[in-house]
């Protein structure tokens, strides 16, 4: 069983970040962009982990990180965490030259035609319109916009 995980929606003017995989044959979904985050580590906790996985892979943690909600497959269960920064704050995020091959911030509507990983495929074509709605007002977003499970139901 594959171990649980923690991914970040960080949303800057209307772009989103992602982070591109390396590629290598024998990862998942080498070559693909996706959400940074990653896999929990023993012992670590949710928050833990992502505040770990954005320092390792995008150099910077923000500063309203806040934990969405979590979804659960039959593998593993991913926990949710977006923010919204400024453009000040964008320029914090640098790639780790360690980890994957690049980050970068895309416009939402670029992001369909990019290479991703099928999670944030699946999310990317069943979702766009709410992140669309997200980052082009002061809408809120909800676990219940993006079918997470809430925290408290774990």
């Amino acid at each position: 069983m594959a171990k649980d995980g923690c991914s970040a929606l960080i949303f800057s003017n209307k772009k989103i970040l992602l982070f591109l995989r390396d590629n290598i044959p024998t990862i998942h979904s080498p070559n693909c962009w996706s959400l940074p985050g990653g896999q929990m580590e023993d012992g670590e906790t949710p928050d833990e982990t992502i505040h770990r996985e954005l320092r390792e892979e995008v150099s910077y943690v923000p500063k309203k990180l806040q934990l969405l909600g979590y979804t659960k497959n039959a593998h593993n269960i991913v926990h949710v965490y977006y923010a919204k920064v400024t453009e000040d704050e964008e320029k914090k995020f640098v790639h780790n030259q360690d980890e994957g091959q690049g980050i970068q911030f895309f416009p939402l509507s670029q992001v369909r035609a990019l290479n991703l990983t099928p999670g944030l495929r699946y999310y990317v074509e069943n979702y766009m319109t709410v992140l669309e709605n997200f980052v082009q007002s002061n809408t809120q977003l909800t676990a219940q916009s993006l079918d997470l499970q809430l925290v408290g139901s774990l």
